[in-house]
C-alpha cells in the first residue's frame, strides 16, 4: 500500500509538472476552437486529458526500458558475465519500483521482472539482498513455476537461516506439490529441519507415511517429532470443522451485516459531501470567472496588483547584487582613501629628564610651536629617564637636517640622531 501511494503521488507529481504548461499552451486554441463551453470546463477537461497521455507515455517508455534491461541482462547471464546482468537486473529493478511504472498496469511486466531475476538468482552466485526478495515475490505470484520452485527449495534446504516470508512461500509450495515426490521430499526435509508442527506440515507427513517408499526413511523421524499424524491431523480437522456453535454464526452474520451497512451508508455520505463540494467549487469558480470577465474595474485592479507583485519580486531579487555592487564601490574608495603607512625607524632626542614633570613641561612648550614631541621613559646609569623625542624619519639624513634646522631656529639647544 505505501509503494502504490509513493508511486502514485510522484507519478502525479512529474505529470502535473509537464502538463500545466502544456496544457496553458494548448488551452488558447481549444477555447477558439470550442467557443461555445465554458473555458474554466475546457482547461480542466485539457489538464486531464495531457496528464493521461503524458502518463500513458512514462509507462510504456519505462515498459521498453525494462524490457531492454532483461534482454541484455539475459545476454550477459548466457556469456557467463554475471556482474553485468547483475547490473542490468539492478537498473530494471530501480527503474519498476520508482515513479515511471502506474500500479495498477504492471502486473505483466513485474511478472517479467521477477522471473528473470528469479532464475539469475538461483542459477549464479552472486548474493543480493534485493534479488533474493525478488525470487520470493516470484514465487509467490507464479508457484506454478515448477523449475525455479526446485531450485529454491534445493537452496533453502542448504540455508540456516529461514525468514518469516520463506515460511509463507513454503507454506504454499507444500500445500500445491504436496503430491510431486521430488519437491515434496525436499519441502519434507526443511519442515523436519525446522520442526514444524502446523496443519501443513502434519498433512505433508501424512501423506509421505502413506507412501510405501518414502515411509521408510522418514517414519522414525516424524513420529520422534509429533507422534503419528493421523491422529493430529484428524483432531484438526474435527476441531475445525465441527467444533463450532451454529449461535454465534448468526450473531457474527448480524454484526457483519450491520458494519457493512454503516460502511456502505458512510461511504455515501462521503462520495455525497466530495461531489458537492466539487460542484460548489466548480461553480463558485464559475461565477468568479464570469465577475471578473465582465466588471473592468477588477480585471484593472487583478492587472495591478499582478504587475506590483511582479515588480516587488523583481526588486527584491535585484536589491541583493544592486546593494553588492555599491557596498563593494564604497569598499574600494575606502581602500583608495586610507593612506599608506611607511616605516619610520629614526627620530631625534633633544632632551632628558629625571622627573617626568620637567619632561613634560617642555614637551608642551615643543607643542605650542606645533612640533610633534612625546616622551619616552627610559633606564641608563642606574636611573630612569624621561627623554623626549621630536619626530619620526625614514632615514638618518632626514633626522639630522630636521634637528639642524630645529637648532637654527633657536627651538632646541642640541640633539641626537636615535633609533626608535
Amino acid at each position: 500500500m505505501i509503494w502504490i501511494l509513493r508511486n502514485i503521488s510522484v507519478h502525479l507529481w512529474i505529470t502535473t509538472l509537464f502538463a500545466i504548461p502544456l496544457s496553458f499552451y494548448i488551452l488558447p486554441g481549444l477555447s477558439e476552437f470550442f467557443p461555445g463551453i465554458n473555458p474554466l470546463i475546457t482547461g480542466v477537461v485539457t489538464i486531464a486529458g495531457v496528464i493521461v497521455i503524458i502518463s500513458f507515455l512514462m509507462d510504456l517508455t519505462a515498459k521498453k526500458i525494462i524490457i531492454n534491461l532483461i534482454k541484455e541482462g539475459h545476454a550477459w547471464e548466457r556469456s557467463g558475465i554475471f556482474n553485468k546482468a547483475d547490473k542490468n537486473y539492478t537498473k530494471a529493478l530501480r527503474i519498476y519500483d520508482t515513479f515511471l511504472l502506474w500500479p495498477f498496469t504492471s502486473k505483466k511486466t513485474a511478472q517479467r521482472i521477477s522471473g528473470a531475476i528469479a532464475k539469475f538468482n538461483l542459477n549464479s552466485s552472486v548474493e543480493n539482498k534485493n534479488f533474493k526478495l525478488g525470487t520470493l515475490f516470484y514465487l509467490k505470484i507464479n508457484p506454478a513455476d515448477r523449475d525455479i520452485a526446485y531450485l529454491w527449495l534445493t537452496r533453502l534446504r542448504k540455508s540456516s537461516i529461514v525468514t518469516s516470508f520463506e515460511q509463507e512461500i513454503l507454506s504454499m509450495l507444500a500445500e500445491r506439490y504436496y503430491s510431486d515426490k521430488i519437491l515434496s521430499i525436499l519441502i519434507l526435509d526443511i519442515f523436519l529441519g525446522l520442526e514444524r508442527e502446523d496443519f501443513t506440515a502434519k498433512k505433508l507427513y501424512q501423506h509421505v507415511l502413506s507412501d510405501p517408499e518414502l515411509k521408510h526413511g522418514y517414519a522414525k523421524k516424524i513420529e520422534a517429532l509429533i507422534g503419528k499424524p493421523e491422529d493430529t491431523l484428524q483432531k484438526e480437522v474435527s476441531f475445525q470443522f465441527f467444533d463450532k456453535k451454529p449461535v454465534k454464526k448468526v450473531e457474527i452474520g448480524k454484526k457483519v451485516q450491520v458494519l457493512t451497512k454503516k460502511g456502505v451508508y458512510f461511504l455515501q455520505s462521503l462520495w455525497s459531501f466530495m461531489g458537492g463540494s466539487f460542484s460548489f467549487l466548480m461553480l463558485s469558480a464559475a461565477k468568479v470567472y464570469t465577475s471578473i470577465k465582465q466588471n473592468e474595474k477588477i480585471r484593472f485592479y487583478l492587472k495591478a496588483g499582478f504587475l506590483t507583485l511582479v515588480s516587488g519580486l523583481l526588486l527584491f531579487f535585484m536589491a541583493g547584487p544592486i546593494s553588492h555592487i555599491f557596498r563593494s564601490r564604497t569598499i574600494e574608495k575606502e581602500k583608495i582613501k586610507t593612506p599608506i603607512q611607511v616605516f619610520k625607524p629614526f627620530t631625534i632626542q633633544v632632551a632628558a629628564y629625571l622627573k617626568p614633570k620637567h619632561a613634560q613641561k617642555y614637551v608642551d612648550i615643543l607643542k605650542k610651536k606645533e612640533i610633534d614631541a612625546r616622551i619616552k621613559k627610559v633606564y641608563g646609569g642606574g636611573k630612569t629617564w624621561y627623554v623626549v623625542r621630536v619626530s619620526e624619519f625614514i632615514d638618518r639624513k632626514s633626522a639630522a637636517a630636521y634637528g639642524q634646522k630645529l637648532k637654527k631656529q633657536k627651538i632646541i639647544d642640541d640633539f641626537f640622531v636615535n633609533n626608535k
